[in-house]
């Protein structure tokens, strides 16, 4: 993780937006959006700012709006939503004596995380990208992210 990204998360847990679109400008379509914290990988600035809207939106609405502007804006930088949070590896010798990458912990979404509170913006990319349009081993089937056409009953 770089300063940058340390300095961007700092300004979403303070909610201070100057710092936060200056950071954010710095980082726009670099890697280092996406860059987690040092030791979690999957704690990014998108990770933290839609933890702080899933709790914000139940005590403090004129807060949550602001979290949800900086969730669109880090969405429109290139964050990730896809990235997962808490995923472990460990690197051990495997039967041929290599040194190999094994995953020890799969680690939750975002969706997850925040059990299924997510900003409008979020919403609507959710909706726009529904699981047979993507890679599916980047998720979990979650309720929000997936969208399952349920049958409806007629009436004769």
């Amino acid at each position: 993780m770089s300063a940058g990204t340390e300095s961007l998360i700092r300004a979403i847990q303070t909610n201070d937006p100057l710092a936060f679109y200056g950071w954010l400008h710095t980082l726009k379509g670099t890697p280092d959006l996406d860059a987690g914290v040092a030791g979690d990988p999957g704690i990014t600035a998108l990770a933290v700012a839609s933890l702080m809207y899933s709790k914000a939106i139940q005590s403090d609405p004129v807060l949550a709006t602001r979290y949800a502007a900086m969730i669109e804006a880090l969405m429109d930088a290139g964050a990730n939503p896809l990235v997962q949070i808490g995923e472990r590896f460990v690197v051990r010798r495997g039967h041929s004596g290599k040194l190999e990458r094994r995953q020890i912990s799969e680690g939750r979404s975002v969706a997850e995380v925040c059990g299924g509170v997510l900003c409008p913006a979020m919403q609507a990319w959710f909706a726009r990208h529904t699981a047979d349009l993507m890679n599916t081993h980047l998720h979990r089937y979650h309720p929000a992210f997936i969208k399952t056409q349920q049958p409806v009953a007629e009436e004769v």
